[in-house]
């Protein structure tokens, strides 16, 4: 059970570093469209990432599957940038929530898949000395699951008292958050 809370730790760690600010924007973008009342759906994309992280983190600990760095780290802001234009097009053309949550479901088990592979080094040194994989992936993949659900309560929050204060202009508020992490990913991108 010790090793299990320490891989929890982890990955709370993981998704919470100031130095991956990645992650933060990611779950703020898909999260975005969304209130308290979509807990359930918002829940199923949160795991639909996880999935996908945990799916690449095995495969690339068993050496299965690899893909060079560089072509990761370019990935991951471009992902986050598909789910910016995936929120541009919804707040715009306002279609349907559920093609839209599709859409999303997607955008995020791919996320995770390409995140997997570009903190694969990382867990292949921490999480693949142990003789069992099952503990420590599932330990590291719930770390990931509690903290992401952290920043989205909390950004829900935020994004409620903003629909209590000014209704009517919700959907501006919502793309401006969203053109604000649209520039910041493409920095990241290009830096």
């Amino acid at each position: 059970m010790k090793d299990v809370l320490f891989y929890l730790e982890e990955g709370v760690h993981h998704i919470l570093d100031l130095n991956g600010l990645d992650h933060f924007f990611f779950i703020l973008s898909f999260c975005l469209l969304y209130t308290f009342k979509d807990w359930k759906k918002i829940l199923g994309l949160v795991t639909a990432f996880t999935l996908g992280h945990c799916l690449t983190l095995f495969l690339s600990g068993m050496d299965i599957l690899t893909i060079d760095k560089g072509t990761v780290e370019m990935l991951i802001p471009i992902t986050i940038l598909l789910s910016c234009i995936n929120n541009f097009w919804y707040l715009l053309t306002e279609k349907s929530r559920k093609q839209q949550i599709t859409i999303t479901y997607i955008i995020l088990l791919v996320f995770g898949l390409i995140h997997g592979l570009g903190f694969s080094n990382y867990i292949k040194m921490m999480l693949f000395d142990d003789e069992s994989l099952v503990l420590p992936l599932l330990g590291f993949n719930l770390g990931i699951e509690v903290a992401q659900l952290l920043i989205v309560i909390g950004f829900l929050a935020i994004i409620s008292l903003f629909e209590l204060l000014w209704k009517s202009q919700i959907k501006w508020v919502r793309f401006a958050v969203n053109l604000i992490i649209f520039i910041l990913v493409l920095r990241m991108l290009f830096t």
